[in-house]
């Protein structure tokens, strides 16, 4: 590696200095009261700053030249030989979203006394013997497989890392659409569908009782999530494991939006339109031990 993009998280610290609503600025006053709703921002944000101190420390002794960013990229990322992610799994997905070739991602767990970090790939602690392990061709970057989303013919966003999600704008509204995959057909309401990757599947898939998927398999699956059936009725499609296949989700209500990766790509999807979801084309090579 001789060339490397390092994306750095914001915390939540720094995020609420930038802020300058009053809900920002009394959650400052917390921090600086060291109060007890609060009590995790100031060392979560300790922790990630010596962890990337530690990051650079390591680049800057193995002369890697390295472009330090702060803010997502927008644009496909190439001319890099690798991506390092300094945060938890949301800078991962984040960057996943802007990789769109072969460019190996690596995440660093920066804080994980406060993060899961289940998609990093190295702590600072451990970063350089994973850079060693990497040069030495003992650790190889995992092939992780991506969802495409379509809304009739338009791709939506970019590569999906995680999940999507179809239903209504209202929580409390049930979502009506027709579902077809290669088993069958049926006429569903429901609080909506969860469709995952298997690196999404142990989060809110198997929260809403769907299956863990192996990280590298090149599968995914759906979970109707609290399906309604009328007395004498049921459900026949609630979950399933697709592979070379696609879901296609045809909206029957009348404010229905789909979101992928969480809740800032947020898309409508009209009455009457079909949203389509399979496999990207193009894996995520993803360096997790």
């Amino acid at each position: 590696m001789k060339r490397v993009l390092v994306v750095v998280k914001l915390t939540a610290l720094e995020l609420l200095h930038e802020d300058p609503s009053p809900g920002a600025r009394r959650m400052l006053g917390l921090v600086g009261r060291n109060h007890r709703s609060v009590s995790g921002i100031q060392p979560a944000h300790d922790e990630h700053m010596a962890s990337l101190a530690e990051v650079k420390e390591v680049l800057q002794r193995r002369k890697v030249r390295y472009y330090l960013r702060t803010k997502m990229p927008q644009r496909p990322i190439r001319g890099v030989d690798a991506v390092l992610t300094v945060g938890g799994d949301g800078m991962v997905l984040g960057v996943s979203h802007v990789v769109r070739d072969d460019t190996p991602v690596l995440g660093v767990n920066s804080a994980p006394s406060f993060s899961v970090g289940y998609l990093t790939g190295a702590f600072s602690s451990t970063l350089d013997e994973t850079l060693d392990r990497l040069e030495r061709g003992e650790l190889q970057p995992r092939t992780v497989h991506r969802l495409k989303a379509r809304l009739g013919r338009k791709v939506l966003g970019g590569p999906v890392l995680n999940d999507v999600l179809f239903c209504t704008d209202n929580p409390a509204v049930m979502c009506r659409y027709r579902l077809r995959w290669p088993d069958g057909v049926e006429l569903q309401r429901s609080s909506g569908v969860w469709v995952s990757t298997p690196a999404g599947s142990t989060s809110a898939l198997a929260s809403a009782g769907g299956p863990i998927l192996p990280l590298a398999a090149k599968q995914f699956a759906f979970q109707v999530r609290e399906p309604y059936a009328p007395p004498g009725a049921a459900v026949r499609y609630k979950s399933a494991v697709l592979q070379n296949d696609e879901l296609s989700i045809e909206n029957r209500s009348q404010h229905a939006n789909v979101f992928l990766d969480g809740s800032h790509r947020r898309y409508t999807v009209p009455f009457g339109a079909t949203l389509s979801i399979s496999l990207h084309e193009r894996p995520l090579r993803l360096v997790r031990p």
